[in-house]
């Protein structure tokens, strides 16, 4: 796995630029063999999920995290220093907003709820 294209995947993430983040995990998964490639699907379609959300898209955005989360969810707490356990609890959380404002329980989506990717702290050698 290219920690590059995790890096710039992940810092387009959290910057909320979601487009650009799609981008860099379609070039992640394209480079992608064996588990990786389950692992970048699944990092692929979260940042599909809020691109959708962030188009207003709110039916394909929560069918997108979903799909996310029953792939991460393999991957333990964290996978090739990506926190993953941060990542799905963050994603859950949308998911879980999603559905309040489409059955209209809550009539604002909260995007102070929008999450963060991490990745792991490496040590100095």
């Amino acid at each position: 796995m290219s920690a590059d294209y995790l890096a710039d995947t992940v810092n387009a993430f959290n910057v909320r630029d979601y487009k650009k983040a799609v981008v860099c995990s379609a070039e992640g998964l394209a480079m992608a063999q064996g588990r990786d490639e389950a692992f970048w699907m699944g990092l692929h379609e979260a940042c599909e999920g809020f691109e959708q959300l962030e188009d207003n898209k709110w039916a394909l955005a929560e069918r997108k995290l979903v799909a996310s989360m029953q792939k991460l969810r393999n991957f333990g707490f964290r996978y090739n220093n990506f926190e993953v356990t941060a990542a799905l609890a963050g994603i859950r959380k949308n998911v879980e907003e999603i559905k309040a404002v489409r059955t209209r329980n809550k009539r604002v989506f909260d995007v102070t709820l929008l999450p963060q990717f991490r990745l792991a702290a490496k040590a100095d050698d």
